[in-house]
C-alpha cells in the first residue's frame, strides 16, 4: 500500500527552487501553487494495510459510527516535521500545520485497493463560529466614539487566548500573568511581596473570586498541582499564592533543574492556563465597562426603532391568586429591537416576562403563558405550569 501525507504551511511561503528528497525511507516534495509553497507531501510505499483506519460498527446504544486505526508512521512523520519547523523558527516566522495532516491511502495492487475501507482522512482543529449579539457590536461602536479601546489589556488577553487555542498552555499562562502583574503587582517581584501586593488589592481579589466561580475544567489535566488545588475549593488567597509560585517556575525556572518544565509537556499547565485566562477575562470585561452605560442601551434601542427593526411580542397568560379558585387572564406586550425571532431572542423574552411576573405577582401562581408576534401571529413560545396547590 502507498501512503501520502500532506502537511500545509500556515502562511504563504516562497521556495524559489526545490526537488524531491528522501525522508524516513519515503520521498518528500514541496507542493507548489501559483508560485507559493502550499504544503509538504511525503510518500511511502509498501506500507502495511494495518495502518489504514477502518469503520467500527456501532453498538445499538451508540449514536455514531466511529473510525479506528493506528497509523504508526504518522507519529514519526509529525515528530520529525515538528522538529524541523522548530529549527526553521530560529530564523523565520514559519509554521507547519502538523495538526492538520491529510493522509491518503492507495492500493498498490487491485487486491489492496479493494481492501481499503477508508482512502483518505483529514485531521484538524475545528474552529466553531462565534455567537455575537448585534447589540454587543453596536455598543462597541458607540463606546469607541468617546473612549479609546483598552488596547493594553487586550494585547495580553489576545495572546493568551491564541496560545490556549494552540494548546500552548505554558505561554498562555505567561501572557495572563504578565497582565495581572502589570496591573495589580505594585512593582513587586519577589514572591512574598508580590503575593502580598496582589492579596491586598480588593479589586483584584473580587476578580479572582468571580473567576473561581466560573472555572472551566481542564480536559487533559487531572494530576497537576493546579488541578489538585482546584479540587479543594480554594479561596482567593490560595489561588493568588499559587499563581505567583507558578510564575516563579514558568518564568524563572532554570533548565538545569531536575524538575525543569519542558515545552512538549503542556498538559500539566492546562488547569493553570484556564484559571489564569479566566481571571484576565474578568479584567478585560471590567476594562470594557464603557460599552454598558445606560446611555448606550437607550441609544441602541432608539436607533433600531428609527430604522424599523422592531418586534412586538404579545404574551397572554393565566395565573391564580392565593385563596382563589379561578384563573385570571392578562396580556402584556414586550417590544424588542430586531428583524426576526431567533432562539436567543425568544429565550430573552421568556426570561424577561418571568422576571416581571415574579416581581409584580410574587405570591401568584402562573398557570400558562403564550407568546406570539403581534404583527404576524407567529408563535414564539408556550409555557405551561402543572404544579397544583395543596
Amino acid at each position: 500500500m502507498r501512503t501520502r501525507y500532506i502537511v500545509p504551511f500556515k502562511r504563504k511561503i516562497i521556495i524559489d527552487d526545490h526537488w524531491e528528497i528522501p525522508m524516513q525511507g519515503g520521498k518528500l516534495r514541496i507542493i507548489e501553487e501559483s508560485g507559493y509553497a502550499k504544503a509538504i507531501e511525503l510518500t511511502f510505499e509498501k506500507q502495511p494495510l494495518e495502518y489504514v483506519p477502518s469503520f467500527q460498527k456501532r453498538a445499538p446504544y451508540e449514536a455514531m459510527t466511529t473510525i479506528t486505526g493506528h497509523d504508526e508512521r504518522m507519529a514519526f512523520v509529525k515528530r520529525q516535521l515538528d522538529n524541523a519547523a522548530t529549527f526553521l523558527e530560529c530564523f523565520h516566522d514559519i509554521e507547519l500545520m502538523t495538526e492538520e495532516i491529510e493522509a491518503k491511502y492507495e492500493g498498490e495492487t487491485p487486491e489492496e485497493e479493494t481492501r481499503l475501507s477508508i482512502k483518505s482522512i483529514s485531521m484538524g482543529r475545528h474552529d466553531s463560529a462565534l455567537p455575537l449579539s448585534f447589540d454587543m457590536f453596536t455598543r462597541a461602536l458607540m463606546a469607541a466614539e468617546k473612549y479609546d479601546g483598552p488596547r493594553f489589556e487586550v494585547a495580553f488577553v489576545k495572546s493568551a487566548r491564541k496560545m490556549l487555542k494552540n494548546q500552548e498552555f505554558i505561554n498562555s499562562f505567561r501572557y495572563s500573568f504578565l497582565l495581572i502583574e502589570s496591573l495589580y503587582g505594585n512593582g513587586q517581584f519577589k514572591t512574598p511581596s508580590l503575593q502580598a501586593a496582589l492579596k491586598s488589592n480588593q479589586e483584584f481579589r473580587n476578580i479572582v473570586e468571580l473567576a473561581i466561580k466560573d472555572m472551566i475544567p481542564a480536559k487533559n489535566d487531572r494530576n497537576s498541582d493546579t488541578a489538585k488545588l482546584i479540587l479543594t475549593k480554594p479561596k482567593a488567597d490560595d489561588i493568588i499564592n499559587h499563581l505567583v509560585e507558578k510564575r516563579g517556575f514558568y518564568f524563572h525556572g532554570n533548565i538545569k533543574r531536575k524538575d525543569a518544565w519542558k515545552p512538549d509537556e503542556q498538559d500539566s499547565a492546562e488547569s493553570l492556563a484556564l484559571i489564569a485566562i479566566g481571571i484576565i477575562t474578568k479584567i478585560t470585561m471590567k476594562a470594557a465597562e464603557p460599552m454598558f452605560v445606560a446611555e448606550l442601551e437607550k441609544r441602541h434601542f432608539e436607533d433600531a426603532m428609527h430604522v424599523g427593526a422592531k418586534i412586538v411580542f404579545e404574551i397572554k397568560f393565566r395565573f391564580r391568586e392565593p385563596e382563589e379558585n379561578f384563573d385570571r387572564q392578562h396580556q402584556v406586550n414586550i417590544t424588542m429591537p430586531g428583524t426576526k425571532v431567533t432562539p436567543r431572542t425568544a429565550l430573552a423574552v421568556a426570561q424577561h416576562f418571568l422576571h416581571e411576573f415574579q416581581h409584580n405577582q410574587p405570591v401568584s401562581a402562573l398557570c400558562e403563558a403564550e407568546c406570539k408576534i403581534q404583527e404576524t401571529g407567529e408563535k414564539v413560545f408556550n409555557l405551561t405550569f402543572h404544579a397544583k396547590e395543596d
